[in-house]
């Protein structure tokens, strides 16, 4: 099922819906959209979301930001559902600054996604199947 780009941005953003679930229990949040940056490294959702849903807070370490600004943050473990697939276990960074999700590569390199920037739509065609560890 495709979705379309998120347009409040001044370019449309490819973006999908999420929840977030505690990796234990019965909360979740709200469906979220969730803006798609195959730069980032790792996964942002506001820290209210995670407060909300009584997400575990796992450790603590620094954020570098593409323009070089550190700070502290703190990073918990939650299940994504991402376009209705669950992704269990996936870590993210309480985002203390931005309302915005945004899904880094640590969940895209988890789900085929078909970026159709002239149609403005994103899809999600499968999961991407485990590999064996050899």
């Amino acid at each position: 099922m495709p979705y379309p780009y998120s347009n409040e941005y001044a370019w449309p953003f490819p973006s999908l819906p999420v929840v977030v679930h505690p990796v234990e229990g019965t909360l979740a949040s709200p469906s979220l959209l969730a803006l798609l940056d195959t730069g980032a490294d790792g996964t942002l959702v506001p820290a209210a979301h995670l407060r909300t849903i009584q997400a575990d807070e796992i450790y603590t370490t620094r954020l570098r930001s593409h323009w070089g600004e550190s700070r502290p943050v703190t990073v918990c473990l939650v299940d994504l559902e991402v376009a209705g697939h669950r992704l269990p276990g996936i870590e993210v960074v309480a985002d203390e600054r931005g309302k915005d999700v945004l899904l880094g590569r640590n969940v895209l390199n988890k789900i085929i996604l078909l970026l159709n920037g002239p149609d403005g739509e994103t899809d999600v065609l499968s999961r991407r199947p485990a590999r064996d560890s050899k």
